[in-house]
């Protein structure tokens, strides 16, 4: 293992200096999917798919990335509707599954002076089920826990009968964080994963979760995605009762641009990705030339795309945050209702494309 001969942790192979470094089970971009799991190995969900490691593996893995914090082990393969028998039965079984994770661990850092000293953030299991999940916050012991990660949730995103996938919050969800969030300890961040369209954020943010995932900016570039969002402060369209502003425009423009924008006369050829916008992207570039790059399939293109939408996404906290702290989180809700993107739209995977028209040049080049 690469990471390992290092072995000054992942914070400086990656070269992120001061900032801090947090390992989860599951990347937030893929949901874990129902599979067949048992009481010693730990399903672990990236990108190459599902991977089971044994407690001891994954302890291992932890040591040796050396993060600032990382998640325990969890069952959180439960993303299934709980109406569904299947579902509930489902969610009992992840409650035992992660408690006997738990036990496995908290024997193994006994064990692993190193990784006793990395903080580490529980994850009770129970999924959406009302029921199973308080049962699981009040039977873990958080004396060891550094903080709560919240996984393992039901999306609601479901396929409808056309299908096209519905995008619509899950009142479960939504009902249940409040109550989950009431039990744990209050002196421990709350993070939850999965949750990356921003009404669902600040939804979130009104029942109790403190950390969110940063995949947005990921998903958004993956698809070739340039988010727009001029602020809090950048709208100042109100309602008919002047009680609210809401952003109007639409929340991204996708690359490469269409015919009609694709003229390098027209305005939005020079313009850059959003007016106004102080991201590295936005005052060195245009979105004519990062249209260019998407169909040359040069990688620089999602790079730039990446700065700015990470940019954009800092932006938006730094808006909730004040929103939280003047107890304005829901005009703020109301703000940024309209800046939902469409699942399916998030779903396609523009980097490979990229990829392989890379792939096709180089070998026309040959």
């Amino acid at each position: 293992m690469v990471l390992k001969k290092f072995s000054k942790g992942i914070r400086q192979f990656c070269g992120l200096g001061t900032r801090a470094t947090f390992i989860c089970q599951t990347d937030p971009v893929d949901t874990p999917l129902l599979s067949a799991a048992d009481k010693s190995s730990v399903p672990v969900w990236a990108t190459g798919g599902r991977i089971q490691l044994s407690i001891e593996n994954y302890a291992e893995c932890i040591s040796i990335a050396h993060p600032h914090a990382y998640q325990a082990p969890t069952d959180n393969e439960t993303s299934l509707p709980v109406a569904k028998t299947s579902g509930r039965k489902r969610c009992g079984n992840s409650v035992l599954r992660t408690k006997s994770y738990l036990e496995l661990l908290s024997a193994y850092r006994e064990r692993n002076v190193e990784l006793s000293k990395i903080p580490v953030f529980l994850s009770p299991g129970g999924g959406n089920d009302p029921e199973w999940r308080l049962t699981a916050v009040e039977e873990t012991d958080f004396s060891i826990a550094s903080g709560v990660v919240l996984d393992g949730f039901h999306s609601g995103h479901e396929e409808s009968t056309n299908g096209q996938i519905a995008d619509k919050n899950d009142p479960s969800l939504f009902s249940l964080l409040p109550a989950v969030c009431k039990k744990l300890p209050p002196d421990l961040p709350r993070f939850l994963t999965g949750v990356w369209q921003p009404p669902d954020i600040v939804l979130a943010t009104k029942c109790g979760v403190d950390v969110f995932d940063g995949s947005l900016p990921y998903r958004l570039t993956r698809s070739a995605l340039a988010w727009i969002y001029p602020g809090w402060d950048g709208c100042h369209t109100t309602d008919t009762n002047n009680a609210t502003r809401v952003c109007a425009h639409r929340p991204y423009i996708a690359f490469p641009l269409d015919d009609s924008a694709a003229d390098s006369t027209s305005v939005l050829y020079t313009a850059p990705i959003q007016s106004g916008c102080t991201c590295f992207s936005c005052q060195r570039h245009t979105q004519g030339y990062i249209s260019h790059l998407h169909i040359a399939g040069e990688m620089l293109g999602p790079m730039l795309l990446m700065i700015h939408n990470s940019h954009l996404y800092y932006r938006f906290f730094e808006d909730l945050r004040l929103a939280a702290r003047t107890n304005r989180l829901d005009e703020f809700l109301r703000f940024v209702e309209p800046l939902r993107f469409p699942r399916e739209l998030l779903a396609v995977d523009k980097t490979n494309e990229s990829k392989s028209a890379s792939a096709s040049s180089l070998d026309r080049t040959t």
